[in-house]
Order: C-alpha cells, then structure tokens, then sequence
C-alpha cells in the first residue's frame, strides 16, 4: 500500500504533464453514477450512460453547445447547402463507420483532418465554457457561414490564451469610440495585461468559400494588411497579434520554411522599416492549420507556426515570459485528451 507522500509525488507528476501536453487549463471533472457518466463544464452538468471516452463526451458537447435543433435544421438541407460544420459531421460519421473497435468496444484511430477539425473546434468550445469565457455572440457567429472562418479562428485564439495562463476579459462591443482589439487577456501568474487580436486569411474555395479555381501556385501570402489592421486597434497594453494563414500543407511548407528568411519574414520586415524602428507589436504568431485541405483517407495534415517576438516593441512588456507561455500553448493545439482521466 502506497504511502500519502507517494500518493502526492504521483498526483504531482500527473499534473505537471498534463501541464505540459494540454496547458493551464482546468482539470476535466467527471464522475460516474448509476451506470452513467456525468461531467461538468462551467457551471453546467451533463450526463450520458454512452460516453465511455472523453472523445464521445465532446462528439455529442458540440451538438448541445451549438445547439441539435439547429443541427438538425441544417441536416435537412442538399448537401452542397449546409453550413461547414455539418459538412464536417457528415464525413466523420462516415470515417468513423470505417473504423474498428477494439475488445474494450473502444475505437483507436488516426484521426484524418476533418475528423481533427471537427473535434478541435468541439475541445475550444468546450475550453471556454470550462473556463466562463464562452459569449452567445461567438456560438452565434459560429452558425453564420459567412463569418464561420473568422469566429473559428477567434476561439482557436481564446482557448490558446486560456492554455497559456490567462483569463480573458472580452472588450465592450457596443463601444463605438475607437477600434479595439478582440479582448484583454490577464496572466494569472503575474498580472501582466495583453491586448490580443486575431486575424484570418480567407481563401476563395476554403471553409464554405465560392471555388473561383485558383491552383496552389496562384495563391499569395498577402498578411501585411492584416498585421497592419490589427496594430490599429485603440489599446494601451503591449499587443499580441495571431494571423491564420490558412495555406494548403505544400504552401505552407514553401511560405513559412525555416530557418529564415521566409516571406513571412520579409513582409515582418518591411513592416518594421515603416514603423520608427520599433514594432507595433509584441509577439506576432502565424498560425496553419490544414485540416479542412486533407483528403478523408489521409492522416491530418502537419500544422505550422511562425513566432515573432519583437525585440524594440513599442510598448515594453514587464513579464516578457509570459509571451513565451503563449508560443508554447500555441503548440499544444490538438492535444486533446482521448480517455477520461483516471481517479486518485
């Protein structure tokens, strides 16, 4: 029988891996009752005698957050008319029909990208109502195919901050004196304030796009707009700018190779000569994920970042490290727990 110090150097260790693989987010509360399987999110309870895996919770968590009457309203429509996120759920039901159980009844697969597009967008939602920082507005913007890039893009960034150590405090909407970044993120740790701002490439024929035909080697970086809208923003903390580049895998092997220079690199660079010589920003992170660009019978394609951190900002930052939180959290983005975790 172990001991109470063995028991809390296990108990220990645990957290800090889980740290290391998911980020500072909060543990997941689960616990079984009467045959079924009850978790808590937020201030909110659900319950379900089929979920065996945290990967079955999150399947049908996607559905109740945004909503199954809409889900369904939307299944009624011709397949080329129904919003991207249930174009999604139609090619993971079926990959998941090609799949096999194991002797636990328990599938164990290589996710494919829409399979891993569909749960990571299920796993920030669930990040953020987890944390109390999910807004109607986003949920709203979610279902609307005409801002479902932009809004996805936005909760990849709120969940990124939430890994790294951060609440989030969501700037007034309704404030019409100045532009404004997305939110304002505190470091739990030590205080420190950011601005943070979150900005999507959109490409014609991706993400529920009109298709005008452009191939691969017609496609144009084309951030510096982008890096330039989000400086603009009215803030009096240091900023901190993510920029989805959304490029196919090919692409973004060619744009953002390393070592620099890169033509990320050169358009940073420019930007940098119009500035005074200092940076409008603090950490500038360029981000691909490619799922929504993999073939069903594929794994999902590689994922790249790109971070910048600015060596003469124009607002000095007093907790420096808590950029490079952010760097490090932008990385665990797809570690999702598969299991629920075992009780001490």
């Amino acid at each position: 029988m172990q001991d109470f110090s063995e028991i809390l150097k296990k108990q220990q260790k645990n957290e800090i891996e889980r740290k290391e693989k998911y980020g500072k987010i909060r543990p997941i509360i689960h616990v079984n009752h009467r045959e079924s399987k009850f978790v808590a999110v937020g201030s909110r309870v659900g319950f379900s005698k089929k979920w065996k895996t945290f990967t079955d919770f999150l399947m049908d968590y996607i559905k109740d957050i945004l909503g199954r009457s809409w889900g369904d309203a939307e299944l009624k429509k011709p397949p080329e008319e129904r919003h991207e996120i249930l174009k999604w759920y139609e090619r993971v039901c079926n990959f998941q029909l090609k799949q096999t159980k194991g002797q636990d009844g328990i599938y164990s697969v290589v996710p494919n990208g829409v399979f891993s597009a569909y749960l990571s967008l299920a796993y920030d939602l669930y990040i953020l109502e987890h944390h109390k920082a999910i807004q109607e507005d986003i949920i709203r913007r979610l279902k609307l195919s005409d801002q479902f890039h932009g809004a996805r893009y936005e909760l990849f960034v709120t969940a990124t901050c939430i890994r790294a150590g951060f609440d989030i405090k969501f700037e007034n909407e309704k404030d019409r004196s100045g532009k404004h970044p997305e939110f304002i993120a505190i470091h739990k740790d030590t205080g420190q304030k950011i601005s943070v701002e979150a900005k999507s490439k959109k490409r014609d024929g991706i993400l529920g796009r009109f298709n005008l035909g452009i191939t691969d080697d017609k496609v144009r970086l084309r951030v510096g707009k982008c890096i330039n809208q989000a400086s603009a923003k009215k803030s009096s903390y240091p900023l901190v700018v993510f920029i989805d580049v959304n490029l196919s895998p090919n692409m973004a092997l060619k744009i953002m190779k390393m070592p620099s220079p890169n033509k990320i690199s050169e358009t940073v660079d420019r930007i940098k000569k119009t500035s005074d010589g200092k940076d409008i920003f603090n950490l500038l992170v360029f981000t691909n994920h490619p799922h929504h660009y993999g073939r069903d019978d594929e794994p999902d394609p590689k994922k790249n970042i790109l971070s910048f951190f600015s060596e003469k900002p124009q607002t000095i930052i007093n907790h420096p490290k808590t950029l490079w939180d952010l760097h490090q959290a932008t990385l665990q983005y797809g570690n999702i727990p598969s299991k629920f975790p075992e009780k001490s």
